[in-house]
């Protein structure tokens, strides 16, 4: 049967990230930021799609900022730069693909 993660809002006094589902082919990742809070800009060898499920927030990329709100997909390629800072209360959503926790060498 398909699995069902309800939206909750479980903000902190830092980020709080939440593993939603993995499997071999890719891992999904809930995080929660209060306003002005962030990932710090880093990498991962896997494709990174973040959905914003709520909120505004700075994207930061290589090259560029970018501000992006509900209902928007932000996509990374490998190896690409990548981070962001919450305008306000947010929950995003980021899927990535392989799995790099089990990606095969």
């Amino acid at each position: 049967m398909a699995e069902i993660k309800v939206l909750e809002e479980k903000f902190g006094e830092k980020p709080i990230s939440e593993l939603v589902y993995e499997d071999a082919n890719a891992r999904v990742i809930r995080f929660y930021l209060k306003g002005g809070q962030e990932i710090k800009p880093h990498t991962s060898p896997s494709s990174v799609f973040i959905t914003v499920l709520k909120g505004r927030l700075i994207f930061i990329s290589e090259k560029e900022e970018a501000e992006v709100s509900q209902g928007s997909t932000v996509f990374y390629k490998p190896e690409e730069l990548h981070g962001f800072r919450a305008l306000e209360d947010s929950v995003v959503e980021a899927t990535i693909t392989p799995n790099p926790a089990l990606r095969r060498i």
